[in-house]
């Protein structure tokens, strides 16, 4: 077989096992060497002319590299007799005695697992690649920023069956965020920033204001971000026109901006002639006269400061992804699972701003601090929380000059899924 003497089907080396007797089929003088096709492989041309099937090479492979137990879904059960047979057979000979043990496949809700469709998604380019962070491969969860502790976390409360399990995706996004909250730290962030300029304030105004990256918790430090006369706030976060149920800043409505000592409040607003969107908005700085009480905002607001001296604002590209498909079973869909496919899961903020504090988060990476050693470091491990915002990631298309973040997750539960 080795040197070529027989043609491809003519012959196999197979296992002396227990034809006769046994009713399992993996146990029916299995194959052990084929040859190839053609007497060409794919990747060594004909450099072997034969090669080990799975069912021989399974249990070999495990002892080779010292695994103890080797995890298999439950539809290996069968093989399992001509695993431990052959680890019988040959273990005079074998560095280390695996064993084979089977678990109930996980399915998560609203998306895919098969290879062969993930393949097809990444062929047809509904996502990047097999890392892309709406997928659900070990990959896409790393780089949308999901922690690893976050993960056996989530496998720990579900517990290990033998049983199919069919997993609410929301369950495993709820013990993220839960995880999260006690172990990243907290910044400004503004997806998408509208210019504040504060009129009262002097031109050269510069206001150090310290903040906490963790509410509660000193061993993450503090740092010092710039207050100056322009700030950028989100566009959310702004009505041309005010409402009661609208506590954020309208024209002549008082808003706090987080941690600043008085509030500001709208005076006038310029628009672009052809979107209509609001492009600078002028403010007053509430301080109040001498001997009266400041003014009491209902509510309080992220921002972002203009300061070339500090290097602020920091510019970030934001990917907000949501689920890749419209439905919780696209498997279901009539015209199959790429009809279920959402176009509009991905939504790129591409002029978001955060505060200098990133600098930091970036240099004092990993976030958590994981006493486990990471096998497999990467821009993923900065990750914060963007105040009022969501989790975020740094995702592997950023660079030294060039900041792209990956949403983690939400805050807290969306009811419309996003």
């Amino acid at each position: 077989m080795r040197d070529g003497k027989y043609k491809p089907k003519e012959v196999f080396l197979r296992m002396k096992m227990n034809l006769l007797d046994s009713g399992n089929p993996y146990m029916w003088d299995m194959a052990a060497y084929r040859i190839t096709e053609m007497n060409h492989h794919h990747r060594t041309g004909d450099k072997w002319l034969i090669y080990p099937t799975y069912d021989f090479t399974h249990c070999l492979c495990d002892s080779f590299e010292k695994i103890t137990h080797s995890l298999c879904t439950t539809e290996f059960r069968t093989a399992r007799e001509s695993y431990d047979w052959l680890i019988e057979e040959l273990k005079d000979h074998l560095p280390a005695i695996p064993q084979q043990r089977e678990y109930g496949r996980l399915n998560v809700t609203g998306t895919v697992l098969s290879k062969r469709k993930i393949a097809k998604l990444v062929e047809d380019k509904y996502v990047r690649g097999w890392d892309d962070p709406r997928l659900y491969t070990i990959i896409a969860l790393r780089r949308r920023g999901i922690p690893p502790g976050a993960i056996r976390a989530f496998v720990a409360e579900l517990g290990v069956s033998d049983s199919l399990s069919l997993i609410q995706v929301i369950r495993l996004e709820t013990l993220v965020r839960r995880y999260l909250e006690v172990t990243v730290p907290r910044l400004m962030l503004v997806l998408d920033p509208i210019k504040v300029i504060i009129d009262d304030l002097p031109e050269d105004h510069c206001e150090d204001i310290t903040l906490s990256f963790m509410r509660g918790d000193s061993t993450m430090g503090t740092h010092v971000v710039p207050f100056t006369r322009t700030v950028f706030i989100d566009r959310s976060d702004f009505r041309t026109e005010d409402s009661d149920d609208f506590f954020r800043l309208a024209p002549g409505k008082p808003v706090g901006l987080l941690n600043v000592p008085y509030p500001i409040s709208a005076k006038t607003f310029t628009t672009d002639p052809t979107s209509g969107k609001v492009t600078e908005i002028h403010a007053s700085y509430l301080r109040p006269a001498e001997g009266t009480s400041p003014t009491k905002p209902k509510a309080f607001i992220q921002w972002v400061a203009s300061s070339p001296k500090h290097a602020s604002p920091v510019k970030a590209t934001v990917r907000i992804t949501t689920p890749l498909f419209k439905s919780d079973n696209p498997d279901a869909a009539p015209e199959g699972f790429l009809s279920d496919v959402d176009t509009d899961s991905e939504q790129i903020y591409p002029d978001a701003v955060m505060e200098v504090g990133f600098h930091e988060i970036r240099a004092r990476a990993p976030w958590p601090k994981d006493h486990v050693s990471n096998p497999h470091p990467g821009p993923w491990d900065v990750r914060f929380q963007g105040m009022r915002v969501a989790y975020f990631a740094l995702d592997t298309d950023s660079t030294e000059e060039k900041i792209v973040l990956n949403r983690i997750v939400s805050l807290k539960e969306d009811a419309g899924k996003a």
